[in-house]
């Protein structure tokens, strides 16, 4: 299987600012190839305008189910859409996977855990409609950045958790992961060191502009969306990607889950960047992407035929 060479650009990291944002619907659409199908727009859920997804998966037909890959996008709770990876999302398609590009809940729209709820959501939806498009049910990886990367690695963390399921739809179908990738992610919300505008990000995704939470009602949340407070052997294998020099999400949280979930034998791999910042996936392009396309078909397989 080959990937083409990808020049990749993460839109909507952390970098914008902590204030809300209006959501930046219908990023910018590169060219569609003409050997994948993209389809656009699709409902997940009913009620809310954020509850679509965009599936992206190969023209040429398949003797056997492909492996399905969940690129989820950044922007600090505040922003980003299910258009922002679609360049990664054609490249993917082209070497033979399905490709879901969901969106979720900003932090205007509930605190967490909606937005979680929301991925887990499409996650099952995917898993529900896997005939469908040709995917394997059992073959589901993710790829998550900044936002989007803590959202993924949570989902990662907490499989089989029904009480984080939510009350959408599709809830007979699983929502756990068999690989996950994530760059820029934030593995403990309560870490000491964290930049101001991160913290204060992290606060109102608990909850903190919801007029008459406590501040242990805040921290009690913040907990809750941690990924390393679900620490344990049983998860799926994770890629772990960071700058050391982000500024956005400081590295000391991610260092820190990747020593605690080698300490309980989990499954953790860790490509540390001294010289990587806040969009380290695509500034260190040339060794991350073949890493994630790598780490992938190990725990995934192959994608489909070829």
């Amino acid at each position: 299987m080959r990937l083409v060479s990808l020049a990749l650009v993460i839109p909507g990291t952390l970098e914008m600012s902590a204030a809300f944002a209006q959501p930046s619907i219908r990023t910018s659409i590169p060219e569609v190839p003409g050997d994948v199908i993209f389809e656009k727009d699709i409902a997940y859920r009913q009620g809310h305008d954020r509850w679509v997804l965009n599936m992206i998966y190969p023209r040429k037909a398949s003797g056997k189910p492909r492996s399905a890959l969940v690129l989820v996008h950044g922007g600090g709770w505040t922003g980003g859409d299910h258009y922002g990876f679609a360049q990664l999302g054609f490249t993917l398609a082209q070497a033979g996977y399905v490709v879901m590009l969901p969106t979720y809940r900003m932090i205007a729209d509930g605190p967490f855990p909606a937005c979680l709820h929301d991925l887990k959501n499409s996650i099952r939806w995917l898993r529900a409609n896997a005939k469908k498009y040709n995917a394997d049910p059992d073959r589901i990886g993710a790829y998550g950045d900044s936002a989007g990367g803590t959202l993924t690695l949570t989902v990662a963390m907490t499989g089989g958790d029904k009480e984080l399921e939510g009350d959408g739809t599709f809830l007979d179908s699983s929502s756990e992961l068999q690989a996950v990738v994530c760059s820029g992610a934030v593995g403990d919300m309560q870490h000491p060191q964290h930049s101001k505008r991160a913290a204060s990000v992290y606060r109102n995704l608990a909850g903190a502009l919801v007029r008459g939470t406590s501040v242990a009602e805040i921290e009690a949340v913040m907990c809750r969306a941690s990924p390393c407070s679900y620490i344990r052997r049983n998860v799926p294998p994770v890629l772990l990607i960071h700058g050391a020099k982000d500024t956005v999400v400081f590295i000391d949280s991610t260092d820190d889950f990747h020593t605690r979930m080698k300490s309980a034998d989990a499954n953790i791999e860790y490509l540390r960047f001294e010289d990587g910042t806040h969009g380290v996936m695509g500034q260190k392009g040339r060794t991350t992407i073949p890493a994630m396309r790598k780490f992938f078909e190990t725990h995934l397989g192959d994608s489909a035929e070829q």
